[in-house]
């Protein structure tokens, strides 16, 4: 008897909710969800959740997008303020090399100066600290381009093959390079299409590739065009490796002396703390204790240049400083400098720089050297500009002239 009555029950409870299933079909047919949902309990409910949804979607995508743009103006903003500030510390950085080259730099840090020469104790050679500035930071570095072998003028329409040419040969065998890397540059820069004995020309190698392309035939336009020509890889290039890498002892950081300008001279500008702090740093220098060797790198772009005079080889424009120049370039000026007379040359010119090439002819006894390769003053200069604002960085670097106020070449990053 239960059991009849619970199947009767059951039965009843199907036929109702089919019978509601199949009414709320036919209204949702008719009518739509909407006026269903009108008509139903709780639709209140369900409305203010959906538009609440809605809301919380917009708002976050429209606080995400105006964050993102908040920070793209903030980015663009700082962007602008860095490329100022380091187009100023160009300026500064001319400024610089002109007062030096007018003689007034050692009335300013009243240190003794020549303006006839340039060497490591000038003005524009100082490691100068990060200045702050409203927010932002500068940094400035000079660096001085007749330290190095200019490779445009290993020959040119009126010499087949200069002095630098042999220089940059032996440079190559101090590394444990190949020596036939510099014939392949002298082919790339020398003006006609014939072949050094071990160099490369465009109808025997460049024009065989597989994305030909000719041999200059001219000065380079920058360093870079080093990877172009046969032989020189990204290895030798950046001094990661090859020859001799790793096998060399005793090398050091550089040979430049100290350079480090003291901070107060740029807070304290009084006579007397200026001239206290230079006399320090004078007795400092002539009682160091001076590691002297090959410097640590071996990159190119430390020990050559491509920017000059191309018209005229031994242009004085073209000359190595021998109160700049590095172990290794100084190395490679003849087969007599030896680890011995090098050291010594740096020695001297760090206690008192040279005022005339003839100071070094006991070091130096190939007169063709001294005569045309050599010089005590700089005329073409690397500056470098990085200033820095929030999260943006600008750096620009140019090749300067200082007589004739001109860059060869600039670039921003």
């Amino acid at each position: 008897m239960f059991r009849k009555k619970a199947h009767i029950a059951l039965s009843s409870a199907i036929k109702i909710f089919l019978h509601n299933y199949r009414k709320r079909e036919m209204l949702l047919l008719e009518k739509g969800i909407f006026p269903y949902l009108l008509q139903s309990k709780g639709y209140v409910l369900v409305i203010v959740l959906l538009v609440t949804s809605m809301l919380v979607s917009i708002s976050t995508e429209f606080l995400i997008t105006a964050q993102t743009n908040i920070n793209y103006l903030q980015n663009v903003r700082d962007g602008a303020r860095a490329q100022l500030i380091a187009w100023t510390g160009i300026e500064l950085c001319k400024f610089l090399l002109e007062a030096d080259r007018r003689g007034l730099a050692a009335g300013t840090f009243l240190q003794k100066a020549d303006k006839n020469i340039d060497c490591y104790d000038d003005l524009w050679a100082f490691e100068f600290p990060e200045l702050p500035i409203e927010g932002a930071t500068l940094k400035i570095r000079i660096y001085d381009e007749n330290a190095k072998i200019n490779l445009s003028v290993l020959a040119n329409e009126f010499v087949d093959r200069s002095q630098f040419y042999v220089i940059t040969q032996r440079f190559f065998l101090n590394l444990g390079l190949p020596m036939d890397l510099a014939d392949c540059i002298l082919d790339w820069v020398d003006i006609d299409d014939q072949r050094s004995p071990f160099g490369a020309e465009s109808p025997d190698y460049y024009l065989t590739l597989e994305r030909p392309y000719r041999a200059r035939n001219k000065e380079l336009d920058s360093l870079n065009d080093l990877f172009l020509i046969r032989g020189i890889t990204p290895l030798y290039f950046y001094g990661l490796g090859g020859g001799n890498f790793g096998k060399e002892e005793n090398l050091v950081d550089d040979n430049m002396g100290k350079r480090k300008l003291h901070p107060l001279l740029l807070s304290d500008m009084s006579p007397e703390k200026a001239k206290a702090l230079l006399e320090e740093r004078e007795r400092d220098v002539q009682h160091l204790e001076l590691k002297i060797g090959k410097e640590k790198s071996r990159a190119f772009s430390d020990y050559f240049r491509a920017y000059g005079d191309r018209s005229d080889v031994y242009n004085e424009i073209n000359r190595i400083n021998i109160n700049t120049a590095p172990y290794r370039v100084l190395s490679a000026l003849t087969d007599y400098m030896t680890d011995d007379v090098v050291s010594e040359l740096i020695r001297r010119r760090i206690q008192q720089p040279f005022s005339s090439v003839n100071e070094v002819k006991e070091l130096i006894r190939d007169e063709t050297v001294l005569k045309n390769v050599l010089t005590v003053k700089s005329y073409i200069f690397k500056l470098e500009s990085t200033a820095k604002v929030g999260h943006s960085t600008i750096k620009i670097t140019g090749y300067y002239h200082r007589d004739d106020k001109r860059f060869y070449y600039i670039s921003e990053e």
